[in-house]
């Protein structure tokens, strides 16, 4: 049975230096996991010419399409500006 968020932080506090070390590297891993996993599953979806729309630097949502998709970023045309984007923060836009 999983823990809840607010016990495993309570537990936390008694770890030493080596194990909150131990702990990063394993969150971190799943972090870049889970990131990779959503970055193949977009990829699997994306063409040259797909609308997609992202959050830009300022917190605006940009709209554009595709120019180029990579291994893990794809060049995103908005009219103004060429964006690389990281796969996983691209969000395909249903044909109207």
């Amino acid at each position: 049975m999983p823990l809840s968020t607010n016990q495993l932080m309570s537990d936390i506090k008694f770890l030493n230096e080596a194990e909150l070390i131990e702990l990063n590297q394993f969150i971190v891993g799943r972090i870049k996991h889970e990131r990779n996993k959503a970055s193949q599953r977009m990829k699997r979806q994306l063409f040259v010419g797909t609308e997609v729309s992202f959050e830009d630097n300022n917190g605006f949502t940009a709209h554009g399409k595709i120019v180029k998709v990579m291994r893990k970023f794809a060049r995103v045309d908005t009219g103004a500006n060429v964006w690389r984007v990281p796969l996983n923060l691209l969000t395909k836009l249903e044909a109207a």
